[in-house]
């Protein structure tokens, strides 16, 4: 059975003003578990200075349908 997590991150972008705002976001990925998720929005995100990853919670959703 396939599960999906649901991963937080937290970026620091500067803003049009010029003024740095923290900024959540929330990615879908498919793991075995939190630890292998996490890993997998490193590895999307590597070269990026700033962020980190606040949280990763096990996801309700069942199946994702591609569209074709």
């Amino acid at each position: 059975m396939t599960n999906y997590w649901q991963v937080t991150t937290q970026f620091e972008r500067e803003n049009d003003r010029g003024r740095v705002q923290k900024v959540k976001e929330v990615y879908l990925t498919e793991a075995e578990s939190a630890t292998e998720a996490e890993a997998a929005i490193y590895r999307e995100f590597e070269g990026e200075s700033n962020f980190s990853v606040i949280g990763a919670a096990k996801s309700k959703i069942l199946k994702v349908l591609e569209r074709e």
